[in-house]
Parts: structure tokens; C-alpha cells; sequence
């Protein structure tokens, strides 16, 4: 049962910011600040904010206490679907001293029941005469807010360029776009530098002072986000794992050279095994590379695509290969691990090396990234059930949601797994 309770728990804006795993640390995920690869996340401040995983959030817009909105409840439910499944708290908060003419900000929390890790909170600018929320990320220019100014020419996002900086570990391109505008917005598209080549974001700047920036997009609150998220996620030439029968699809973005994604991988083949007499499930698989964290992760991801173009099979074995190496592999050996892997699955030297790095193989990837992006990847591994996110931080909330969801809650509770990290 989802209470409204309220999270006060201060968090920072490079401690929300996509999560690499954690290195070297197979028992849980880590969230991290962003990388080449990556983009801020929930909980972003519109001012600088000091890296810290409990610390305050220095500069965000302060909440206004809760209003008596008869929309509130409906509101909550609709947000909660940004954030992973699993019992705890969503709370709304209006932030009335920020003023955008035709829309309201409000930040919304979710605090889990079962581990804290979890925690999450996104900012969403709600159209008072609509149905549209433009949900995402923030970013402030506390300078053109006390002096705002109509934001018209590329200089005018020099200071919002400044403040993104400080959280883009790699490069990163800000530009108007102008087919995005909307009342009270400019468009812009935010492009992140991997080192192999760059993916888009999509960016709204307050217009009539530039004080506020949302890196997200618009979305129907006349939709669930789960139904939305369906249809963003793209299935097609996606690597996949299960019987062609499955009534039950599962999307993971995940990362090779992350110690907890290999972790979840067996985890994931041990459940289906479990399951598998009473649930057929099918599983896709996406890749997310933080090369800002892992190094070597983009060049495993490409090889895996050029292998998945000869024979699908292929990029199952190769991810399993990568993993049981994963301990020892460097951006050096992992290029001679793919080619040997290729020459040994008879793939021509001339082949993998045609396609390896190459735009071809490049351009799967950003895709990737960018799709993770819209639907709010914030973490490796991140799964998607039917639109529904799920953060495998507790090591029984898979099955949880599985058999709750398509089982009729057969075989729940689950016993506590020995050992199982706390909170």
C-alpha cells in the first residue's frame, strides 16, 4: 500500500546522478555521478550541488508544504510509476517560489520499504491546462534567476552549461533545438560524448529567464508511464535469451565490465530455472556502458553486437565469456579477447575487424543509451517488465514481482535469503 508520508531524507545531485555498479563490490549497486556515458538523474538541483551520498541538496528549489490539491492522490500515482516497483512511501511536493507561467514544479520521492538504496526523486513541471508533465532532471542557473532575462541566443546557456559541467564527467553538447519549443520553453538537445561517438538527450530551458533547465521529456498524464515506456522501448534486432513462446518479457540494460550486473546475470538464470515449469519468460538485452566508470565496457558491448549480427547465439556466449573474465579483462586484452573469441567461433579476422568499433556496431550502442535514458535508466542493471521498472537491489524483488504479478502471488512470502545485505 503506497503512503504519503514524506521522505525527508536530503539527497545530492551527484549522489542520483546513473549508477555504475559497484566496482568491485558484487553485493549491491552504487550510484554514481555521471559519466561520458551517462546523464543526470533524478534529484539533479537547480544549483550546485556537493557530491555526497547522504549530504544536502545545495541550491534545489525548496518544497512548499503539501497543498490540499483534490488532485493529489491521482497525481502520486501517476508519478510513482517513474520510479521501481516495490512497497514504500511517494510523496508530492509543489516548489511554488519557482514560477513558470503555465506550469506548476513539483518534486516527487519515493522512499522503499525493503532497502533504502533505492531512494529516488524526479522533478516534473506539470501543464496547469493540459494533460502533459515534462519529467526529468534539473538543473538551475542561479545568476539568470536573480536577473532573468528572455533566453534568445546560444551565449545565454553558457550559464547552464557551467552548472551541467560540474556532473558531466566527459563532454557534452548544448544547442537550441527549435522544433522542441514549447509555451514558456526552449528545446535543446543535449548530446553526451561516450568516446565512441555520442548519443542525444532532450533538454527544456526556461524561457523567459533561463533559470531552470529539465533534461527529460514530455509525457501524456493521461497514459500510465508503464504504457509509455512500452512503446519507446524497442525490441527489434535486440539480443535475447528464453523460450520464442514467452508470455512474459523482460528488458535489461546492463553493463559488461559491471561486477553487480554479472552478479544479477546468474541470479537471473538461477530464477528462470526456478520458475521456469510455472512462467515462461523471454529476456532482451540492451546495453548501457558507463565508460566514464568502466573503460573497457563500450568495446565489449560493440564486440557483442558484431557477434550478435553473425548469430545471435554468439552474443549470449560472448556475454557469458566476458563475465567469466570479467576480473581480469583491460581495455588492451579485451580487444584481443574479441578477436580470439571471433576466430575461435569461426568469424573471419576481417569481419569482426570490419565491423568492431565501426559506426555499424557504434550506433546499436548510443541507441541504447539514449532509449535508456528516456525511460530513466538510473542504474546497471535496470530490468522492465511490461513498462514497469524493477532495481534489483534486494535479492528477492524479482520474483517477488513476478509471481505477484503473473503467478496470483503463488509461493509468497519468500524466505529472507541467508545473508541477504540490510538496508
Amino acid at each position: 500500500m503506497r503512503t504519503h508520508s514524506v521522505n525527508r531524507r536530503p539527497t545530492a545531485l551527484a549522489a542520483l546522478l546513473l549508477a555504475a555498479c559497484a566496482a568491485g563490490n558484487a553485493q549491491e549497486q552504487k550510484k554514481a555521478a555521471p559519466t561520458a556515458a551517462s546523464a543526470p538523474s533524478t534529484g539533479a538541483a537547480p544549483a550546485g550541488a556537493a557530491a555526497s551520498t547522504t549530504g544536502s541538496t545545495t541550491g534545489a528549489p525548496a518544497a512548499a508544504p503539501k497543498s490540499a490539491d483534490p488532485r493529489t492522490d491521482a497525481l502520486i500515482a501517476w508519478l510513482d510509476g517513474f520510479f521501481p516497483w516495490g512497497a514504500g512511501s511517494t510523496t508530492v511536493d509543489e516548489i511554488a517560489h519557482v514560477k513558470i507561467p503555465g506550469y506548476r514544479l513539483v518534486r516527487a520521492q519515493k522512499t522503499y520499504t525493503a532497502d533504502a538504496r533505492a531512494n529516488d526523486l524526479v522533478y516534473a513541471a506539470l501543464e496547469e491546462r493540459g494533460k502533459t508533465a515534462l519529467v526529468g532532471d534539473v538543473f538551475g542557473d542561479e545568476e539568470r534567476r536573480k536577473a532573468p532575462a528572455p533566453v534568445a541566443k546560444d551565449s545565454d546557456l553558457d550559464g547552464m552549461r557551467a552548472q551541467m559541467k560540474k556532473y558531466f564527467r566527459g563532454s557534452f553538447r548544448v544547442a537550441f533545438d527549435p522544433p522542441l519549443d514549447r509555451r514558456s520553453w526552449k528545446g535543446l538537445s543535449v548530446k553526451a560524448d561516450t568516446g565512441y561517438g555520442s548519443y542525444a538527450m532532450t533538454g527544456y530551458i526556461s524561457a523567459a529567464d533561463g533559470g531552470i533547465l529539465i533534461l527529460g521529456r514530455f509525457w501524456d498524464r493521461g497514459r500510465t508511464v508503464a504504457e509509455q515506456r512500452k512503446e519507446i522501448i524497442r525490441l527489434n534486432g535486440t539480443p535475447v535469451q528464453g523460450p520464442p513462446d514467452a508470455k512474459v518479457s523482460v528488458v535489461e540494460y546492463s553493463d559488461l565490465q559491471c561486477p553487480f550486473c554479472k552478479k544479477r546475470a546468474l541470479d537471473w538464470e538461477a530464477l528462470a530455472d526456478k520458475l521456469g515449469k510455472e512462467l515462461k519468460i523471454k529476456r532482451y538485452l540492451k546495453s548501457f556502458p558507463l565508460t566514464g566508470e568502466h573503460p573497457w565496457a563500450f568495446r565489449a558491448a560493440a564486440a557483442g553486437r558484431c557477434f550478435f549480427d553473425v548469430n545471435p547465439e554468439l552474443f549470449l556466449r560472448w556475454k557469458s565469456n566476458i563475465y567469466s573474465r570479467q576480473d581480469e579483462l583491460t581495455v588492451a586484452t579485451v580487444d584481443q579477447f574479441a578477436l580470439d573469441f571471433a576466430v575461435a567461433n569461426d568469424m573471419p579476422d576481417a569481419a569482426f575487424r570490419g565491423c568492431y568499433l565501426q559506426p555499424r556496431a557504434n550506433e546499436k550502442i548510443l541507441a541504447d543509451l539514449a532509449e535508456g535514458f528516456i525511460v530513466r535508466v538510473r542504474a546497471t542493471p535496470t530490468y522492465f517488465i511490461d513498462g514497469t521498472a524493477i532495481s534489483w537491489f534486494s535479492d528477492n524483488i524479482m520474483e517477488e514481482y513476478l509471481r505477484k504479478t503473473f503467478l496470483g502471488g503463488k509461493g509468497l512470502p519468500l524466505p529472507t535469503p541467508t545473508g541477504a545485505a540490510k538496508p
